[in-house]
């Protein structure tokens, strides 16, 4: 048991690990994002509009 033990001990801190490095990487996401609102700079990033890429087809 001692082995299962540690290889899930191993996981658990790896996922911690995982939980700690996206936390870090969102605050300097959600960071720059405020600059860039405070700063006045448009996303670059443009929403197609709500039906872009559907076909409509009438029926005959």
């Amino acid at each position: 048991m001692g082995h299962r033990h540690d290889a899930r001990a191993e996981e658990l801190d790896n996922l911690k690990l995982a939980l700690a490095t996206f936390a870090l990487q969102l605050d300097v996401f959600e960071m720059r994002t405020n600059e860039s609102f405070r700063a006045g700079v448009k996303p670059q990033i443009s929403a197609g509009a709500p039906d872009a890429g559907r076909s409509v087809q009438k029926e005959k």
